[in-house]
């Protein structure tokens, strides 16, 4: 009985098809592409801040963590956010370096492991975040790459000073001066920024405008992260106090006191 076989070679395409059929479900073919799952976040955050901003008078102490340089440490950060939900604070602020490489599930695992935080946080880019596509991904994820609010009688200042990635517009020290120029009602300024501006990867063709404008308004800390390890110290010899914190990996954060006027802070260990 004639039967009418097809050949070989046409179950092999056949199969080949398939294999990539299903590959465009198996397979994310850039890891900063596809759509973001979590969009808009420091909006989002600054809204719930500000909605807590009546439960605290100037004669009752703000308290606020800073962490920053979580890249990576998923064991660590996790073990953190516990201990900072023990803890009686506002919020929490990242100083940047949310990722390793920027990807896209990199920025979504961290968020995922930071939304463990019964207070909300907000971040400010850092060099690591900007890999490839990350500053389009940070942007859509989280939103400007400057930006500031104000809490009572407290300003918080996040800038971006990570100008290898960019170019040399970056620091905006303009634009900081703007936001650094406040009301008598604004007792306590603070600016969180990736980079501390005499680090060798800042823009040192600004660094002296920078520390200008901290010393003329009198900030009362600049806080950073970048370097991986704890550091406190006052470069510019002009009062103004510089804060740098330790990544996530060893295993420490800052916690900062406002009362009134009078900042104070300490590294905590988990």
């Amino acid at each position: 009985m004639k039967t009418n076989q097809q050949p070989p070679y046409y179950k092999w395409l056949a199969l080949s098809f398939l294999f990539l059929l299903a590959g465009c479900d198996l397979f994310e073919y850039h890891p900063y592409a596809g759509n973001l799952e979590f969009k808009n976040l420091t909006q989002e955050n600054v809204a719930r801040i500000k909605a807590l901003e009546t439960q605290y008078t100037p004669q009752k102490p703000l308290r606020f963590a800073f962490t920053s340089d979580t890249q990576g440490f998923f064991a660590e950060t996790e073990d953190m956010v516990k201990d900072m939900n023990t803890r009686d604070i506002a919020f929490v602020l990242h100083g940047g370096d949310l990722t390793n490489y920027a990807f896209k599930d990199e920025f979504e695992r961290m968020h995922r492991a930071l939304a463990k935080l019964r207070v909300p946080y907000v971040t400010v880019i850092g060099n690591h975040d900007c890999l490839g596509d990350g500053d389009k991904l940070y942007k859509e994820m989280y939103g400007p790459l400057n930006y500031s609010f104000t809490f009572g009688p407290n300003k918080f200042i996040f800038l971006n000073t990570n100008f290898l990635e960019f170019d040399e517009a970056v620091p905006d020290v303009s634009w900081l001066e703007k936001e650094l120029q406040t009301p008598e009602t604004i007792r306590n300024k603070f600016v969180v920024a990736h980079i501390i501006p005499n680090n060798s990867e800042a823009n040192k063709a600004k660094e002296q405008a920078y520390a200008q404008l901290m010393r003329q308004y009198n900030v009362r800390l600049s806080l950073h992260g970048h370097t991986h390890s704890h550091q406190v110290k006052q470069p510019y010899n002009d009062g103004i106090t510089y804060v740098t914190a330790a990544a996530a990996l060893k295993r420490s954060y800052v916690l900062v006191t406002v009362t009134g006027e009078q900042v104070t802070f300490e590294k905590i260990d988990f």
